[in-house]
């Protein structure tokens, strides 16, 4: 009998053991999967972040160019005008002297950002107008429920 519970002993514990090996693995497969996944998002956030930078920075410098094609048209045009009509006394105005990329961006980001605060604004007057009380109600009395002197006198005549 001591043989039978020694090896029954044995067998059970190798099921416990068994068992809490898989447990314990399970976990740490868990865990490196959750590792992994974490490790994915901030590749895909950091790759984000960058594809937005790069397109800022290809947006300011098509911008510049633009302002810088927009500013050769106007000189060409201001020459043309000397050359071809020198006695003329209407002039063109060159709008683009000496800018930077810079300010072109810097000013459309304050454009954005005023409109955006003119939006939270005029969403928060219009909360405040939906909670407040109407303007419907009369001041005074019009003579509805308080008859006017003129009536008290007919009446009593």
């Amino acid at each position: 009998m001591d043989l039978t519970i020694n090896i029954l002993l044995i067998v059970l514990a190798a099921v416990i053991g068994f068992i809490i090996g898989r447990v314990t693995s399970d976990k740490s497969t868990d865990n490196n999967a959750e590792k992994a996944k974490t490790q994915q998002l901030e590749a895909e956030l950091n790759q984000y972040k960058q594809d937005v930078e790069q397109h800022f920075a290809s947006s300011a410098e098509l911008l510049g160019n633009m302002a810088k094609e927009y500013r050769n048209v106007y000189q060409h045009m201001t020459q043309a005008q000397q050359s071809l009509l020198p006695d003329s006394e209407v002039s063109i105005k060159i709008p683009f002297k000496e800018t930077k990329e810079t300010n072109l961006v810097q000013d459309a980001i304050a454009d954005v950002e005023l409109e955006a605060q003119e939006a939270q604004e005029a969403a928060n007057d219009e909360h405040e107008s939906s909670t407040a009380q109407p303007n419907d109600y009369v001041q005074g009395t019009h003579n509805i429920i308080t008859p006017k002197a003129n009536d008290d006198d007919k009446a009593s005549a």
